[in-house]
């Protein structure tokens, strides 16, 4: 028994019905089955690029934040976060404890996360007290309060539509807490009947 290849004509004529049928042809003939078309939103940036942007706007700006960043990456060296009571600060002072746990306006910091702008983690400072650590043995006073200390920094913001199927980003100027201070609570000044100050 032999077997019959199809001829050259035969391929000939099939290859002439599929180009006769037109641009669509394929698809129509059933051969060739196209794909719904896929909407995608706005991608973000490559990491590398924005590295890059970042860097040329905050050329040694946020050195001042590279301890803080430590801190948070090595959880062995973290400590509690509430004031820290004479006895501890008398206890742990030495010299592996940091700047801001020795201060007599003591603060710790957290990241402040923000998926629209980069970088996204900003480590933020907040105070530990309420008052200062400024009694005779480090107890903490109620006549001066700690507050925040607040630099400027720059970060990239989201911004606009999408550019070529990619987010763009502007510059952002925000305020973020570095550190606390001490500062003496302000009182009201008590006016006498005759609305003079005493």
């Amino acid at each position: 028994m032999t077997v019959r290849r199809p001829g050259l004509s035969a391929l000939l004529s099939a290859w002439l019905l599929l180009l006769s049928a037109g641009p669509g042809g394929l698809s129509r003939a059933g051969l060739i089955r196209k794909k719904p078309p896929v909407r995608r939103g706005c991608l973000p940036l490559p990491e590398e690029i924005l590295e890059q942007m970042y860097g040329r706007l905050t050329v040694g700006i946020m050195s001042a934040f590279h301890h803080a960043l430590q801190l948070e990456q090595n959880p062995a060296e973290q400590h509690n976060g509430s004031c820290p009571s004479a006895a501890w600060a008398s206890a742990a002072s030495g010299p592996r404890l940091p700047v801001n746990l020795l201060s007599i306006s003591p603060w710790a910091y957290r990241m402040s996360q923000d998926s629209s702008r980069y970088p996204r983690s900003i480590p933020e400072a907040y105070c530990l007290c309420r008052g200062c650590l400024i009694g005779p043995y480090g107890q903490e006073s109620a006549d001066f309060h700690s507050v925040p200390v607040f630099a400027p920094a720059v970060v990239l913001r989201r911004s606009g539509p999408c550019v070529g199927g990619r987010h763009t980003y502007s510059e952002d100027y925000i305020s973020v807490a570095v550190g606390c201070t001490c500062v003496p609570n302000m009182e009201p000044e008590h006016r006498g009947p005759q609305g003079n100050t005493i």
